[in-house]
């Protein structure tokens, strides 16, 4: 097997695993599958992240994660027991949104000054 063979067989695999976790949920009473949003979303973004054609990570890396019989949980679980967090990645994003939100405000201000 080649490199994108073998790439392209863990994002099947992880896709399979998130289709599966999806029809899980469907199952679920709304209240169960509303509270699972977040476990929804970043499952989804850790898929998205192994797309195929990505390099991001070395082959030794996919064919790790390939020997595992879930390498979407084992990731998922991977990031709920670590430190990091979104709350960094939105403190950095809502910085620079209220940055510009005051940049044109402060622009519509000289605009009507003139």
């Amino acid at each position: 097997m080649n490199e994108m063979e073998i790439r392209k067989k863990l994002y099947e695999k992880m896709e399979k695993e998130f289709r599966d976790f999806i029809e899980e949920m469907k199952s679920n009473e709304p209240e169960v599958i509303v509270n699972s949003a977040y476990q929804i979303v970043i499952k989804e973004e850790l898929v998205a992240m192994f797309y195929p054609e990505s390099k991001q990570y070395d082959i030794d890396e996919i064919k790790a994660l390939n020997k595992t019989k879930n390498p979407l949980e084992e990731l998922y679980q991977g990031w709920m027991d670590s430190d990091a967090g979104i709350q960094s990645v939105l403190e950095d994003n809502i910085s620079d949104t209220i940055e510009e939100i005051q940049k044109e405000q402060r622009e519509k201000k000289k605009d009507r000054e003139r």
